[in-house]
């Protein structure tokens, strides 16, 4: 028996490619396609010199549906690994490890078709890393004739449009704004512009495909804070208030898919990943804190609880899960676990004692219609018809049902920013219950722990691996702002001194010539954008960041290097501040003013800031007889009470 297993095992290592030995989950899931798959790697490169062979690099990352569909098309086909093997060095990336070169070819993409790509990007490369081709997802039988016919096509002329296209990404990369004055009113200014994509039917921006933009809404809440319009405050809430009812959330478990594919929040693309929750999770917080609307803490509590249950291992969280599950057949169906067939949940609802007519209005709340409402049959993506809060044994019920499928694929690598943004909403839920306060204050020193070494931040990890892959400006931006909420919780020196070492370094790494980029690498040096993709700009927060540690510390050089990046972004914020949700937010912060309350840690502890809505208000310990309350270059009043603090800040927020 020892025998055959020793000769199973031998075989499928034959079987497999290079990607058996990856630490990446997605790579990980190609390792056993007859494609001679390889990582990016100086060995990839000279291989392709020494043949003489054009790269076949393709780009996505674990959960991405359409990877999902394109490897069982094509690159699972043998007839698809007969041209890739004889024309091509292949290369497989995870543009979640190497998101530097994903945005540079990204861009090329951008460039070439005159539009955004996506994932799976693929793209044919030059020996020289130059490429010649791009596309997203391609049928099997155009994938072949398409990369039959480059690889045979004249390289003298391949050369010639490697040549052009890579000059024109690099002039773009270096390319700069004009100059540009904001409008004296920025905050109202922004918010007609916010106005203008609004959808008043369905609610949030856009059409369809439509996504979350968390940053977006908490912008507007904090434009609320700051002028009581409350045109922002009902474009935020209105949002908020739809999401909740709609397909987009998980109506039976609770938390978010990452987008909704109609216009309407119906129906989603069934993917959850940790950073869409975490960034809901502090606006549904801040929109409860102003409102104390029941819906929102209820949210909130609901996409914790689900985190928790599926995300959450050893103190630290996965990053994500599939949009398909296999079904009765075995076959991998888009949103398979989330949806039910009406037939089959209404005589499970009966075989349990719920009564004809209340299954019947259950199930009509729930949105789950007898013809259905999503794709491939008669199946129901819940979504709610009523209250938020009706039939919570039937919703316990539906839920009960769930478990007889199998739950999606996860990926299970520990990524550092992603951790750090969902640790940081758990400091924000604290208005809801303190005790994710308490809970955050674990899983902060748990990161760092496992992702923070010798002064250096890593990137991600599979866990048993040790992380080995040095972080990215991201990191280092979700990072410190996780570490200042954990500071501003329990006023512990330890925050605060690593808080100040991650900001004093990330501009020694990040920082060159007046521009900041997003990794470190050399080879594919590209500018940190300041557009919020799907997860807010890290480098449009950090501006915030860096304005906090300059008041903080009196760094005045610190001071001119945020506000030297935020005005040469000025055009961008004058011209279109609604797609630049986290720039705007760190240009009102600036704008409006920071205020510190500084005094005792026994006393400067006590005081809760929760109190104001004003979103720029923080608090320091020190070593003072008295309280003060200082701003981003002076102290605007200094006091002795105590009990004065929450008058003093009250008539200064006023004032300002």
């Amino acid at each position: 028996m020892r025998v055959v297993i020793a000769i199973i095992f031998i075989f499928n290592i034959l079987l497999s490619n290079e990607l058996k030995y990856s630490t990446s989950p997605y790579l990980l899931q190609h390792k056993d396609n007859p494609v001679n798959w390889m990582e990016w790697s100086p060995k990839a490169f000279k291989k392709a010199k020494k043949e003489h062979k054009l790269i076949f690099l393709s780009i996505g990352y674990s959960t991405c549906h359409w990877c999902h569909v394109m490897a069982r098309e094509s690159f699972s086909q043998k007839d698809v690994a007969k041209v890739l093997n004889k024309y091509y060095v292949s290369i497989k990336v995870d543009r979640e490890r190497k998101s530097d070169l994903d945005s540079y070819y990204q861009l090329g993409y951008r460039l070439v078709n005159g539009r955004g790509g996506g994932w799976p990007l693929n793209v044919v490369l030059l020996p020289n890393k130059k490429p010649i081709f791009f596309a997203t997802y391609m049928p099997k039988d155009i994938l072949i004739e398409t990369l039959k016919n480059i690889a045979l096509d004249d390289r003298k002329r391949l050369y010639a449009i490697g040549n052009k296209i890579d000059a024109g990404i690099k002039k773009v990369i270096n390319s700069s704004y004009p100059k540009a004055k904001l409008p004296h009113n920025l905050a109202k200014y922004s918010l007609e512009q916010f106005k203008s994509i609004f959808d008043y039917k369905n609610k949030g921006f856009s059409g369809a495909p439509k996504f979350p933009q968390a940053s977006s809404i908490d912008v507007l809440l904090n434009i609320y804070a700051i002028t009581k319009n409350k045109d922002a405050l009902n474009l935020a809430i209105s949002t908020l208030k739809a999401m909740a009812k709609g397909g987009i959330y998980d109506q039976i478990e609770g938390g978010f898919f990452r987008y909704s594919v109609d216009s309407k929040w119906q129906i989603p693309h069934f993917e959850k990943m940790l950073y869409t929750n975490a960034e809901l999770i502090s606006v549904y917080s801040k929109a409860y804190k102003i409102t104390k609307e029941p819906i929102f803490a209820q949210v909130v509590k609901d996409t914790i609880s689900n985190v928790e249950r599926y995300f959450q291992h050893n103190g630290l969280y996965y990053s994500a899960s599939n949009a398909d599950s296999k079904n009765e057949d075995g076959v991998e169906q888009e949103g398979y676990y989330y949806v039910y067939e009406y037939d089959k949940i209404y005589n499970y609802l009966i075989k349990h004692g719920v009564s004809k007519s209340l299954a019947k209005k259950a199930l009509k709340h729930f949105g789950i219609e007898p013809m259905g409402n999503f794709e491939g049959g008669d199946f129901s993506n819940p979504h709610l018809q009523g209250n938020f809060n009706k039939y919570k044994n039937i919703r316990n019920l539906l839920a009960k049902y769930r478990k007889t499928k199998e739950y999606p694929f996860i990926d299970k690598k520990i990524n550092t920013a992603w951790n750090a943004l969902y640790i940081k909403s758990l400091y924000d839920a604290k208005v809801v219950d303190k005790k994710y306060a308490k809970l955050a204050d674990k899983r902060v020193d748990r990161l760092l722990s496992l992702m923070y070494k010798n002064n250096e931040i890593y990137h991600q990890t599979l866990l048993p691996h040790k992380p080995t892959q040095k972080g990215l400006l991201e990191d280092y931006v979700f990072v410190s702002n996780m570490l200042f909420s954990a500071y501003e919780n329990s006023l512990q020196k330890r925050y605060l001194d690593i808080y100040n070492q991650i900001v004093k370094k990330s501009v020694k790494l990040f920082y060159h010539n007046g521009n900041w980029y997003a990794s470190r690498s050399k080879e594919f040096r590209v500018k940190a954008s300041f557009e919020d993709g799907g997860y807010k700009s890290p480098v449009a927060l950090h501006i915030k960041n860096l304005l906090l540690y300059s008041a903080i510390n009196g760094d005045y050089k610190i001071y001119k290097i945020a506000t030297s990046t935020l005005k040469r972004q000025n055009y961008l914020l004058k011209h279109e501040p609604q797609y630049y949700a986290t720039l705007l937010d760190a240009a009102l912060m600036l704008k409006e003013g920071i205020y510190i309350l500084k005094g005792k840690r026994e006393f400067v502890l006590k005081f809760n800031l929760d109190k104001f809505i004003y979103p720029y208000l923080y608090r320091l310990a020190v070593d003072y007889k008295e309280f003060q309350i200082c701003g981003l270059q002076s102290c605007f009043v200094s006091f002795k009470n105590f009990n004065d603090i929450e008058k003093e800040l009250k008539k200064l927020i006023k004032n300002r």
